[in-house]
């Protein structure tokens, strides 16, 4: 009987350990999938996107969205300079990109270019649009003082609230996104990421000569193309792994003579920028450059508007190859 007993309790004892080995076994196998799952989440590169100053030739930004957009390239970080800041912004608060196309074609820049005592309009001369300035002398006497830009950044930050319904950066955007602004005082470049995105925008966007200086925080702020053209580095700050940059530096203006204030200006911040765009692009993983030769204004017709967006659409197809064996390199 006591033998009995002693081969019960001895059987009992190796079914618990079947059943405990079982349990491991189990234990190690879950474990070991979620180990998997884990790395091979964590494997998934962060891809960045630093798109570059250049004015109207940021139309071409709109072209690279469209493709990375159609070939699945998801973005998680974004960081835009000047016209960069602007497309960036409206794709990063989750605008649709052909909602941001539309917009870009059809909008008449021309309505912000008008003053209390100076007024802005467009002109035909030997086939050319130029820019005409009239002045109202009485007015101008009386109110006396020359405006600090043509286009008043206030107007653009007003319209970009109109658009984006006053978007935040802390509680409105898709992708984490931030703007490149420079302070005209202290010359030091301005990340822009707290506050109304519409501010950091408005910021990042004005020329010298060619926007007023945009007030903030006690700070006088002007295009952050003069201190970071293409912010790669702050792309990589927020974390990117692989970060794609849009150097709009090869889309060119067909004729080389510059006729107005406008284009005199930005001519000559634009041969500034050219040394200072190499070292910002310097530790990009891949340059998008969309090549471009003709006009190139905000107040051009919207068929060569559209012209630009393809050419940066065209540029993006040509390496989305190489993007994509970079990702899968990673």
């Amino acid at each position: 009987m006591h033998s009995i007993e002693q081969y019960s309790i001895m059987e009992g004892m190796k079914k618990n350990n079947i059943l405990i080995g079982i349990l491991i076994l189990i234990i190690i196998f879950c474990s070991t999938i979620i180990f998997i799952d884990f790395s091979l989440a964590k494997s998934e590169p962060k891809i960045g996107l630093a798109l570059g100053a250049g004015g109207a030739r940021g139309f071409a930004h709109i072209g690279v969205l469209k493709v990375l957009e159609r070939e699945g390239i998801k973005i998680d970080y974004i960081a835009g300079t000047s016209v960069g800041s602007l497309i960036g912004a409206l794709y990063a608060l989750g605008l649709d990109i052909q909602e941001i196309e539309n917009y870009i074609l059809t909008e008449n820049f021309t309505q912000y270019l008008s003053f209390k005592n100076i007024t802005i309009e467009l002109e035909e001369y030997q086939d050319k649009k130029i820019l005409g300035i009239s002045v109202n002398l009485p007015k101008l006497v009386i109110n006396p003082g020359w405006p600090k830009g043509l286009i008043s950044t206030i107007a653009i930050r007003d319209k970009f609230d109109q658009i984006s319904n006053w978007a935040h950066f802390d509680y409105d955007l898709e992708i984490p996104f931030k703007a490149v602004a420079t302070d005209l005082v202290t010359g030091d470049k301005i990340i822009m990421d707290k506050g109304k995105v519409s501010n950091a925008v408005a910021a990042s966007i004005s020329i010298p000569g060619v926007f007023s200086p945009f007030e903030f925080e006690g700070m006088i702020l002007v295009d952050g193309g003069l201190t970071d053209p293409v912010p790669v580095d702050i792309v990589r700050e927020m974390g990117a792994d692989i970060v794609i940059a849009v150097n709009l530096r090869d889309i060119i203006e067909e004729k080389n003579d510059p006729s107005n204030v406008i284009s005199i200006a930005d001519r000559s911040i634009d041969i500034m920028m050219g040394e200072l765009t190499k070292h910002s692009l310097a530790d990009a993983d891949l340059i998008f450059q969309p090549h471009y030769r003709g006009e190139v204004s905000f107040l051009m017709e919207a068929e060569k508007r559209a012209a630009i967006i393809k050419q940066g659409e065209l540029e993006a197809e040509n390496k989305i190859k190489e993007l994509k064996e970079i990702i899968k390199n990673f």
